[in-house]
């Protein structure tokens, strides 16, 4: 949906539950391009395809003598070599079912679902995450396509990075989550992230569920102050399904 180029949307956690220690054992959905490791995706700007515009995605910078490219100033918590290389890697290896919307609409129904552990949901169409989350318990997610994508407000909230992002996101209906600076104070109407560094890890993401978008009827928006990248604890043999 970004840019036209192939991406999969890759389920973990049905057979063996998510190990994370923030989110705790929720369905995580990996959003990758479909043909190329998303190591070197990152590293020539092929991740655009599953990142779009995110400024968090860094910049690739070519070396004038041997023409290499290189990405830096990379900012986003999603470690690379950790998760989204295993989930790559058992997908090129044929190791994941696929399956239809309609179809992972079965798979994922009374299950709580994360989407985008790494990838933009704005990169798989809106109409593919209504069937497919269509009987799942809950659904988190996070979008910096909010402008492009409204209609994910209907489960993901906005990604925001200033104060004026998140009142321009809420102006399009989203409830947002927004990456603040430590000594940066919250804005009105705005909570800790419970699940954060800063609030000592009070409960996981599976038990909170307060990241639903306008799925979730809750009126605050929440914040967290940036953290380091890392997914710990990753199993790929968790992976179970794809959608097609």
């Amino acid at each position: 949906m970004i840019d036209g180029k192939p991406v999969v949307a890759i389920a973990t956690g049905l057979s063996r539950p998510s190990s994370n220690s923030k989110t705790g054992p929720m369905v995580q959905v990996f959003i990758i391009p479909s043909d190329i490791h998303p190591m070197q995706a990152a590293n020539t700007g092929a991740d655009y395809a599953v990142c779009g515009d995110c400024r968090h995605r860094g910049t690739v910078v070519t070396d004038p003598k041997t023409g290499k490219r290189t990405n830096v100033g990379r900012s986003c918590y999603v470690t690379l070599i950790r998760s989204p290389r295993m989930v790559y890697d058992a997908h090129k290896r044929g190791l994941y079912e696929l399956l239809t919307p309609s179809q992972a609409k079965l798979a994922l129904r009374r299950r709580n679902v994360r989407i985008g552990a790494y990838g933009d949901p704005g990169a798989v169409p809106v109409a593919v995450w209504r069937e497919a989350l269509g009987r799942a318990s809950a659904v988190t997610g996070y979008t910096h396509l909010w402008r492009r994508f409204p209609e994910l407000a209907a489960f993901c909230m906005a990604s925001c990075d200033t104060p004026a992002e998140r009142d321009e996101a809420k102006a399009l209906g989203f409830r947002t989550f927004r990456v603040r600076s430590r000594d940066e104070p919250l804005q009105p109407g705005e909570g800790h992230c419970p699940a954060s560094a800063e609030m000592g890890h009070a409960t996981t993401c599976n038990s909170c569920l307060l990241c639903g978008g306008n799925r979730r009827q809750a009126k605050a928006d929440l914040a967290i102050v940036a953290h380091g990248a890392g997914a710990r604890n990753f199993n790929p043999s968790q992976a179970s399904l794809a959608l097609a």
